[in-house]
């Protein structure tokens, strides 16, 4: 019984890292990486700092005076939902916390998405203080 187990969880640990090792994403700018790379490591941590960026922009573009605060606060939760995955492998991260191989996964292929909702945003803000 003992050695089902053993094999057992041998298997389903060589499969997670197939798994993980061939899963890929597509960054916004079209490069490949594998979500095991440390040139994806880069790339989320890169994401992040970015949107943490836009979203202190943002932040202070709703306290101006002068602010449109229906479409400042619509950019800010489309910020917010379409990087909600990267927040939560950050804060795994700084919380050294195991999130699991499939919400690992699945908030790892949120960060195209992250990465193209911020730069919107942050055209949208430039363009709003442009005006």
């Amino acid at each position: 019984m003992r050695l089902a187990g053993s094999i057992a969880s041998c298997a389903l640990i060589l499969s997670l890292t197939f798994l993980s090792g061939c899963a890929a994403v597509s960054t916004a700018d079209g490069e490949r990486l594998s979500l095991t790379s440390e040139g994806f490591r880069a790339y989320v941590e890169r994401v992040f700092r970015e949107q943490n960026r836009v979203a202190d922009a943002l932040a202070f573009a709703l306290e101006a005076p002068d602010a449109t605060p229906g479409e400042l606060a619509a950019a800010e939760q489309r910020l917010l939902q379409a990087c909600a995955g990267v927040n939560e492998l950050a804060t795994a991260r700084r919380d050294e916390l195991r999130l699991g191989i499939r919400r690992s996964l699945s908030a790892a292929r949120t960060v195209p998405q992250c990465e193209e909702t911020t730069r919107s945003v942050a055209g949208s803000l430039a363009g709003a203080r442009a005006q």
